[in-house]
């Protein structure tokens, strides 16, 4: 999947005039207090455009300066020196809200592989990409989409609960006090930050949730605060029936539930040659079990299902599938930044520098997708 869109030069003199990576620096990190943090943001972006392969402190360095004190000098910046990441990604969000239209906001995770038990948040999990268990970090980002591509503007680290609880690891890593706890609450953290900072219309929220294991919770939150969400859902999701002679009552899995439907001639939709069934649900906590949600479920050509549960009851199918189809642009996103932009070869351990890593990547990803890389076509 093709997820580097870029603007053509006429959109890009029309939204910037004469643009060139050093303006785009300007504007994204313009807030950093000092001259050699604004350098350093700069240069760490263009290195990660230009350098091929594996994208070390080092090799970064080598690659834009000349200097032998720059690879440490870099290293100073991304991970001790003291700046707003917040601030910054904020800026970039002003950048790209000025560039493209929103469409939706998406959250997706991305399992970052570590050696040791250090680096801040490292745990045992499962990954899904790699089949197997194994030690990682658990980085959580929210992209916004514009239909075409989906820029990654925020980034919450999951923080396991030991990490918290009676040692001192959290603060070896300079975790902050009252980072951690369940991973839905870091997440919901993410999406209510962003919510303050966006001057557009609000726009839903999609995601693959199979792999949060306390999604019910995270979706009564969503239904409690409003948010407009489309999201795809494990077949166990608990969900109650909520048409107006349900074949079943009760909290049931929402596979049981199709199951069940199986034998009616209501609720199939065909569009493009897809075939879905349509169910009204609820959800079975008490503040969400009054709100009208709707489930989704494709039949697959291997006998398996996929579910999406959906607040936009009254959006016709057309308009919902563009949204059901970004969690797997998110996905191909992170890929490409594990793969292009450096994203898993971050090599410090503490949190303030995996965040100013993240913010770093995200600013070389947006700059490539609107404007190119500044210094040639990437390989």
């Amino acid at each position: 999947m093709d997820v580097l869109h870029k603007l053509g030069p006429r959109e890009q003199t029309e939204l910037h005039g004469n643009w060139e990576p050093h303006a785009f620096a300007e504007e994204v990190f313009g807030r950093l207090p000092r001259a050699d943090q604004r350098r350093w943001a700069e240069l760490y972006v263009r290195a990660l455009l230009v350098t091929p392969g594996k994208k070390s402190v080092r090799r970064l360095a080598e690659s834009v300066s000349g200097s032998p004190t720059a690879s440490q000098s870099m290293h100073q910046f991304v991970s001790a020196s003291p700046w707003d990441w917040h601030a910054t990604r904020q800026d970039l969000l002003r950048l790209i809200e000025r560039t493209t239209t929103a469409t939706a906001w998406t959250l997706t995770p991305a399992y970052i592989p570590k050696r040791g038990e250090h680096s801040a948040g490292v745990h045992r999990r499962f990954d899904p990409q790699l089949g197997k268990v194994v030690t990682c970090q658990l980085g959580i980002a929210l992209l916004r989409s514009d239909g075409r591509t989906a820029l990654p503007i925020d980034w919450n680290l999951y923080i396991p609960q030991d990490w918290t609880a009676g040692t001192d690891r959290g603060a070896r890593a300079r975790v902050p006090d009252g980072i951690g706890g369940a991973l839905w609450s870091q997440t919901a953290d993410l999406l209510d930050r962003v919510a303050t900072w966006t001057t557009g219309p609000q726009v839903p929220v999609t995601a693959d949730l199979s792999w949060m294991p306390d999604r019910s919770t995270f979706l009564a939150h969503l239904v409690r605060n409003e948010h407009p969400f489309v999201v795809e859902v494990p077949e166990t999701l608990g969900v109650r029936s909520a048409a107006a002679q349900p074949v079943v009552s009760g909290t049931v899995s929402a596979g049981r539930l199709l199951a069940a439907q199986r034998g009616t001639t209501t609720g199939g939709e065909q569009h493009h040659g897809l075939d879905l069934r349509s169910l009204p649900v609820s959800l079975p906590e008490a503040t969400a079990g009054r709100t009208r949600l709707r489930m989704l479920a494709q039949r697959l050509a291997n006998g398996r299902r996929r579910i999406w549960i959906t607040s936009l009851v009254d959006q016709p199918l057309p308009q919902l599938l563009p949204l059901m189809g970004q969690p797997r642009l998110g996905a191909a996103v992170m890929n490409t930044l594990s793969g292009d932009f450096g994203l898993q070869d971050f090599e410090g351990r503490l949190f303030p520098g995996w965040h100013h890593h993240t913010t770093l990547v995200s600013a070389a990803f947006a700059q490539y997708c609107l404007y190119g890389s500044g210094s040639g076509r990437r390989a």
